[in-house]
C-alpha cells in the first residue's frame, strides 16, 4: 500500500493491526499528522507538503495532505513540526520579528507605517482587485532583480474557480495571478520548489501560510534564506470547495446558452467588485443573477454568505485576520475615506509595513514610481477592517474555549485565551449563531441555493441598502469630524509621488 488518506477512514488513525509497511509499524510522524488532520486542526496551508524532504505527501481533491509514497517516509517529523494548525508560538515569533510581543487585543498587530496605496500603472490599478499594490510591488521587485520570482496563487487550468499555487518568474505570470481567490489553496506546498531552486523569492500568503512560513524557516535554512519578503493578505476565512463547485456547475450548465467559460474572476470592478466569468469571445458575464437589472450582489456580499455556510473548521479557530507576522500586510480599505480627495472606488489597497524589510521595499518601489503610498496616521489605520477583525478574533477565542471544555483538540498558541465581555460577548454569540451551518452541515446546500433564488435576491438587496446607509453614516461622521478638527489623516503631499504620476498617466 503506497497511498493513504489522512482524513476520515485513514488506517493511520486506527490501532496498528498489520504491516502497512513491509516490516514496521507506520511512521509515528504520519500517525500524528493524521490526528492533526482528523481533529480539524489542518489549515490546508501546504507547509507539510512543501517541507517533506522525500516527497511522501501530496494533496487530495480538497487540498488536505495525503500520503502518496508511504515507503519513502523516514519519520523525520518535519511535517508535524512545521504545522501551524497544531501549534504556533505567538510570543516567540513576535519577539524575534519585532523585538517585543504586541498586545493580543490589538487586531492590527505591530506595524511601523500604514498606507493607502495603489499601483502607479493605471491599467494595472484598474484591472486589479483593489489598488493593485501587491502586483505593482512584485513587478518592481522582479524587474529590479530584488527577487527571482514570487509565490502566488494563479487560477487552476481545469477547475477555474480553484486557486493553484505557483512560483511566478515573469511579468506575464504575475499579471495572470491577479485578483482574489477565496477557495482554499495550499500555497506553502510550493516550498518544495523553493528548496530545490536557489534564488530570492517573495511569498504572498494568508495568515496561516505566513505562520507556516515562520515555522518552515526555523526548520530549513534554505526556505529562510530564499524567501526574502513575506506579503500577507487580510483574511476573514477561506471557503470550502463544495460551494465553489456548486456555483461552477451552475455556470457550466448555462454554457450552451451563454458560450464556453474560460475564466472565473472573483472580483470585477472596484471595491468590493462583482464576480464574473469570462467567455470564449472575451466578454464578461456576471456569475450571480446575470439577468437582473440594476443591483447585483457584490463579491463581499456573496462571500459573506459563503463564510456563514462553508468556513473550514480550522479557520474558525484562527484569530489572525491581518497577517500579523508578515513583512507587509495588505487588504481592502474598510474604513471611512480619511481625506476628501480619496475615493475608494478608484482602487486603493490598505497596507501595513510591519518590518524594516517591508518598509524598505515599499519605499524603494514608491521612489521608483511603481506604486503610490499615501501615509495614514496610526489612529486612522486602526479604524480599518475593525468589524471583520474583531469578529474573527473573538469568535476564534470563543470556539477554542468551547472545544477545550468539550475535550476536543484545539490549536496551541501558547497564550491565555482572552474572554469576551459586554458588547464583544453579545456580538460574538450572535456571530456564532450566524455560522451554525459551519458546525451543523446538514441542509447548508439548500440554504446556499435559496440565497441565489429570487427570494434570496430580495434579501441581498435589503442587506445592500442597509450597508449603504451604514457606510454613509460612517463616512459622513468622518467628514464632519475633519471639518470640525481640520484633521487630515494623510501624509504630506511632498512625501507622495502621486501628483507626478497623475501628470504622467494623463
Amino acid at each position: 500500500m503506497s497511498k493513504l488518506p489522512l482524513l476520515g477512514q485513514s488506517p493511520l488513525l486506527e490501532p496498528y493491526r498489520g504491516p502497512l509497511l513491509s516490516e514496521d509499524e507506520p511512521p509515528r510522524a504520519l500517525k500524528t499528522l493524521a490526528r492533526i488532520v482528523d481533529e480539524d486542526l489542518c489549515h490546508r496551508c501546504g507547509s507539510c507538503v512543501g517541507i517533506c524532504p522525500t516527497n511522501v505527501l501530496g494533496r487530495d481533491e480538497n487540498d488536505f495532505p495525503i500520503v502518496e509514497n508511504l515507503g519513502a517516509c523516514t519519520d523525520c517529523d518535519l511535517c508535524v513540526k512545521v504545522c501551524p494548525g497544531d501549534e504556533f508560538e505567538v510570543a516567540s515569533v513576535a519577539a524575534e520579528q519585532f523585538g517585543y510581543v504586541p498586545d493580543l487585543g490589538d487586531m492590527h498587530g505591530h506595524f511601523n507605517s500604514a498606507y493607502l496605496s495603489f499601483a502607479s500603472d493605471s491599467a494595472l490599478r484598474k484591472d486589479s482587485t483593489s489598488g493593485g499594490l501587491i502586483t505593482g510591488l512584485l513587478l518592481h521587485l522582479l524587474e529590479a532583480n530584488v527577487i527571482d520570482g514570487a509565490i502566488v496563487v494563479a487560477s487552476d487550468e481545469h477547475d477555474k474557480w480553484k486557486g493553484k499555487p505557483i512560483v511566478a518568474r515573469s511579468r506575464e505570470e504575475l499579471l495572470a495571478s491577479t485578483k482574489s481567490k477565496y477557495a482554499i489553496a495550499p500555497t506553502n506546498a510550493v516550498f518544495k520548489e523553493i528548496r530545490a531552486m536557489p534564488g530570492r523569492y517573495a511569498l504572498v500568503g494568508l495568515p496561516c501560510q505566513i505562520h507556516g512560513f515562520h515555522k518552515a524557516a526555523a526548520l530549513d535554512k534554505r526556505i529562510k534564506e530564499r524567501v526574502v519578503v513575506t506579503i500577507g493578505l487580510f483574511c476573514h476565512a477561506a471557503v470550502e470547495h463544495e460551494p465553489m463547485q456548486e456555483i461552477w456547475n451552475t455556470i457550466v450548465r448555462d454554457e450552451p446558452r451563454t458560450g464556453k467559460v474560460t475564466r472565473f474572476i472573483s472580483r470585477v470592478g472596484k471595491h468590493p467588485g462583482t464576480p464574473h466569468v469570462e467567455l470564449e469571445d472575451g466578454t464578461l458575464r456576471p456569475v450571480y443573477f446575470p439577468e437582473a437589472r440594476g443591483y447585483r450582489p457584490s463579491s463581499m456580499e456573496i462571500i459573506n454568505i459563503l463564510y456563514r455556510l462553508y468556513t473550514p473548521p480550522r479557520c474558525l479557530t484562527c484569530y489572525d485576520s491581518t497577517s500579523e507576522f508578515a513583512d507587509i500586510a495588505v487588504g481592502d480599505p474598510w474604513m471611512a475615506p480619511p481625506a476628501d480627495d480619496i475615493d475608494f472606488y478608484e482602487g486603493y489597497s490598505f497596507t501595513l509595513a510591519r518590518t524594516g524589510v517591508g518598509e524598505q521595499m515599499l519605499k524603494a518601489a514608491s521612489d521608483a514610481g511603481a506604486i503610490v503610498l499615501r501615509k495614514l496616521e496610526p489612529k486612522a489605520a486602526r479604524t480599518s477592517n475593525t468589524m471583520m477583525g474583531i469578529e474573527k478574533r473573538w469568535r476564534a477565542f470563543r470556539i477554542i474555549e468551547t472545544r477545550r471544555r468539550q475535550g476536543k483538540a484545539v490549536p496551541e498558541y501558547h497564550f491565555e485565551t482572552p474572554k469576551a465581555s459586554g458588547k464583544h460577548l453579545l456580538l460574538t454569540e450572535l456571530n456564532m449563531l450566524s455560522h451554525v451551518f459551519c458546525f451543523v452541515k446538514r441542509g447548508r446546500l439548500s440554504v446556499l441555493r435559496f440565497a441565489f433564488s429570487r427570494w434570496g435576491y430580495a434579501l441581498l438587496w435589503l442587506n445592500h441598502k442597509k450597508r449603504i446607509f451604514r457606510n454613509w453614516r460612517r463616512d459622513t461622521a468622518a467628514r464632519v469630524s475633519r471639518r470640525v478638527t481640520g484633521a487630515e489623516h494623510v501624509y504630506a503631499a511632498e512625501q507622495s509621488n502621486e501628483p507626478a504620476l497623475r501628470e504622467r498617466n494623463g
